[in-house]
């Protein structure tokens, strides 16, 4: 059952009691940021790092590295039965929480990763592109042997990016996956639910590397179904568009099914 009232109360309830921490962790992520372009200019040559692409590289790693990292810990609470028995005794249905749940961790959190990875970049663009335009100009002048080919420099922007809607697609449909797996190990594992969440991840790569290796498989097939020109070409593409899909759908689904049985029980 859901209730927009109840949901609204739900959501005011969650920011006045998360509102300190997930501040404090878009802070870190933001001292981490600054710490990393200290590295970067302390180089002779430093600036070449913040290019067009390299700050395309910086804020796609920062995304897939935190994200996961924010949505374990979005049911941190529920590992702990004291609290969980707080969060579950809430006067919201399962599916109200779980909703609530998505919209946090699989739309607001990109949102605010894109604006506080702006606030730090652009006066590091800023340098950067300074600092290039003055080392090409000096490099064109005195046709030194150290010059390197010259990089764009321009800000980069997220949705310039994708050369196609299949980029975005592929972008967050990998996100959403991650996401959603992080939230259900955090719902499934009663104890250190990160820790054991982070193992199950890594026993499930070294099962996948090893069926690719024994039934020797190609799995860049899969990995570039959205840089194909044309869809459905083969029946492959079929399976490929259907586990693209049903991947992060069943693990959301999972995770929203963990949440009602952990309130059963």
């Amino acid at each position: 059952m859901f209730n927009m009232q109840r949901f609204l109360r739900l959501a005011n309830a969650h920011w006045a009691e998360y509102r300190k921490p997930y501040i404090w962790f878009i802070g870190i992520g933001v001292m981490l940021h600054f710490v990393l372009m200290l590295i970067i200019f302390s180089g002779s040559n430093g600036f070449m790092t913040l290019s067009t692409d390299g700050q395309g590289v910086i804020y796609y790693c920062g995304l897939f590295l935190t994200a996961p990292i924010f949505a374990a810990r979005y049911f941190q609470k529920m590992s702990k039965r004291e609290s969980a028995l707080l969060v579950l005794m809430r006067p919201a249905s399962v599916l109200e929480k779980w909703l609530l749940a998505f919209i946090v961790v699989a739309v607001l959190y990109p949102l605010v990763y894109t604006l506080a990875f702006y606030i730090c970049n652009i006066p590091a663009w800023w340098l950067s592109k300074a600092q290039a335009e003055h080392y090409y100009l000096l490099n064109a002048q005195q046709q030194t042997q150290s010059y390197y080919p010259e990089k764009k420099y321009e800000l980069f922007f997220i949705l310039s990016s994708f050369k196609r809607w299949q980029d975005f697609v592929q972008i967050a449909l990998i996100l959403t996956t991650l996401q959603s797996f992080a939230v259900l190990g955090s719902l499934y594992f009663k104890a250190m639910p990160f820790i054991k969440t982070l193992l199950f991840a890594f026993v499930i790569l070294l099962v996948s590397i090893f069926i690719g290796i024994v039934f020797n498989s190609n799995p860049e097939a899969f990995f570039n179904f959205w840089d194909a020109n044309r869809f459905m070409k083969n029946p492959a593409h079929y399976f490929f568009l259907f586990a693209w899909l049903a991947v992060p759908s069943l693990l959301w689904l999972s995770s929203y099914l963990a949440l009602k049985e952990r309130e059963v029980a």
